[in-house]
């Protein structure tokens, strides 16, 4: 009987032990999965602390330097870009259109490769020393391929620097060879800067048009070159005049020569007389000079056609014998 009690105090003992180091262990995990997660926690803190304020430093960083930082290329542009630290101009790296970032301390330098337009007032002038004012106007644009070698050759601004410049050697070269009366002649420049297009700007600048428009002399030659064109237009009316003249010398002296032939053969009719008379009559009436008042005769005819003799018909003529006829054919006979 003892024996059987103690046998149960000992299971119970038994079961209590266990119980109890169920009870440590299941505590031990516990405490355990609370280490754990109080590191994480800890590691949490320990890293994200320095990337959370990484983060917000560099965003605050973007948003003080967006402009610096942040580079728009507008279409028909493109952008050099110069880095500070490293190797300056990168020839390789030319930004086309969109948005691009840099480094803040970088710098970008656009370029329109679009075509541009200047006109430039200019005083140059001619082959004799006298002075023109007109306005140069040159049409050109960048050479996209080489805009960095441009850009470090000739800087931005290379159209203050280079472009104008040497527009304006260009026109002098140009003008000085004319004299003024010749420049209005020159149809505008055309044909005459095909060298200078392809020096001004060298290689790097396609120049596609130089023109010269509202030239201006000095009042005193201006209107000597217009007195001069208007007596060339005189000499040339005056030698179309002389020209009319001839021909209508020439058409009087063929008619004259028919009406010589004409009275060689036979008289000239009466009704001929009457009717040159009337012409030439109507044509002095017309004159723009004095006008020559002409009475008619006894014949109700001008003064000049006054007393015209009957000229006999052809068949009055045949009819009538003539002397002279009869004493031929007497003669004959």
């Amino acid at each position: 009987m003892q024996s059987m009690n103690s046998t149960g105090v000992e299971e119970n003992v038994v079961k209590t032990r266990r119980a109890k180091g169920e009870e440590d262990r299941a505590k031990r995990a516990l405490a355990l999965e609370r280490r754990r997660a109080w590191r994480r926690r800890w590691l949490i803190v320990k890293y994200g602390t320095p990337l959370l304020i990484g983060l917000i430093v560099a965003a605050g960083t973007i948003f003080v330097f967006r402009k610096k930082m942040l580079v728009t290329v507008d279409s028909g542009e493109v952008a050099v870009y110069y880095n500070r630290l490293l190797s300056g101009t990168q020839h390789n790296n030319v930004f086309g259109e969109g948005l691009h970032v840099i480094f803040p301390w970088d710098r970008v330098y656009k370029y329109s490769i679009r075509t541009q337009t200047i006109v430039k007032p200019m005083a140059v002038l001619t082959k004799n020393g006298l002075e023109v004012k007109l306005d140069a106007q040159i049409r050109f644009h960048p050479v996209p391929e080489i805009i960095a070698s441009m850009h470090r050759r000739l800087g931005p601004d290379y159209v203050n620097t280079t472009v104008i410049p040497q527009l304006s050697e260009a026109v002098q070269r140009v003008i000085g060879q004319f004299m003024p009366e010749d420049i209005y002649s020159s149809s505008g420049g055309n044909g005459l800067f095909e060298e200078d297009k392809r020096i001004i700007g060298g290689v790097y600048i396609q120049v596609e048009q130089i023109s010269l428009f509202n030239v201006r002399l000095p009042d005193k030659v201006q209107a000597s070159i217009q007195a001069k064109a208007e007596q060339q237009q005189a000499v040339e009316t005056y030698k179309f005049k002389v020209q009319q003249e001839e021909q209508e010398f020439k058409r009087r002296e063929k008619e004259i020569e028919g009406l010589k032939e004409y009275a060689g053969i036979r008289p000239i009719p009466k009704s001929v007389l009457v009717w040159k008379g009337i012409e030439a009559t109507l044509e002095l009436a017309k004159s723009p000079n004095a006008k020559v008042i002409v009475f008619g005769s006894k014949d109700n005819l001008p003064l000049m056609l006054g007393n015209v003799p009957d000229v006999p018909t052809d068949d009055a003529a045949r009819a009538k014998p003539n002397p002279a006829n009869q004493a031929q054919q007497g003669k004959e006979q």
